[in-house]
């Protein structure tokens, strides 16, 4: 627990420290994440706090919210990049089925991407377009509790996403994703 602490007062006050992949790495060395066992805490709204990534949309940002709504019941997420501050499913999204590939590794399917703006009546205004060519991935998830969640991707970047309460967003998702 004295390294989770450690690892959430970075990222909340220093998110861009050279001290958090150390940390994270330390947190992966004896944990055992198993998708049967754990999948009630991987549902939720989670922020991207950091990655080794150099892509910028994978980087945190003071101004924007970058968010991964998970489903794991119903295998949906969302990666969602919103203005910070709007409680909304608000921004520049990404659908993602989710299928399980093993009790650590989960698989990805990008299915739709574009913009979601905010609710028309009891829709949000959207364009959202199918993705044709198939985008597939994977997360192998390494740490997890109640607070964070440190996973790897396919491609060797490394995430760690702090858990966000938010009700409303996850229950908005739940009503996005079934028009899809």
């Amino acid at each position: 627990m004295e390294f989770e602490d450690e690892l959430l007062n970075l990222l909340l006050k220093s998110p861009n420290s050279e001290k958090i992949k150390a940390i994270a790495e330390q947190l992966e060395i004896d944990h055992d994440f198993s998708f049967g066992k754990d999948r009630n805490d991987l549902q939720g709204v989670w922020e991207l706090r950091w990655s080794s990534s150099n892509s910028p949309f994978l980087k945190f940002s003071p101004f924007i919210d970058n968010l991964q709504i998970l489903d794991p019941f119903n295998l949906n997420g969302l990666n969602l990049l919103k203005p910070r501050g709007i409680k909304s499913i608000i921004g520049s999204g990404i659908l993602i089925r989710l299928f399980y590939i093993n009790e650590k590794k989960i698989g990805v399917k990008f299915t739709h991407a574009g913009f979601i703006g905010p609710k028309f009546g009891k829709r949000n205004i959207k364009a959202m377009t199918e993705i044709n060519n198939e985008q597939l991935g994977w997360l192998e998830i390494t740490y997890l509790s109640n607070r964070l969640r440190i996973c790897r991707g396919d491609k060797g970047t490394l995430f760690v996403l702090r858990k966000i309460n938010s009700p409303h967003l996850l229950r908005n998702f739940k009503e996005f994703i079934n028009i899809f």
